[in-house]
């Protein structure tokens, strides 16, 4: 059995992903692997918390004695 990598710019995609789905031969398996980026670009962090009201840690009033607790609680 071989495995075959291909990275294919999402104009041609379709194209290809079409031409590899007709293709009726035994032993052909496609596995579909999207990719995506580990770190999303700044615009779509910002467009994610734009409406967001986080107010978690408001009520520590001493940062590092709410982490001392935390670590002593393991």
């Amino acid at each position: 059995m071989h495995t075959i990598k291909l990275k294919i710019e999402d104009s041609i995609y379709k194209d290809v992903m079409f031409m590899l789905s007709n293709l009726k031969v035994k032993g052909l398996e496609i596995e579909e692997i999207k990719e995506y980026s580990a770190i999303p670009p700044k615009s779509k962090i910002k467009a994610l918390f734009q409406n967001k009201e986080v107010e978690a840690f408001k009520s520590i009033s001493d940062p590092m004695q709410w982490q001392k607790q935390q670590r002593d609680e393991w």
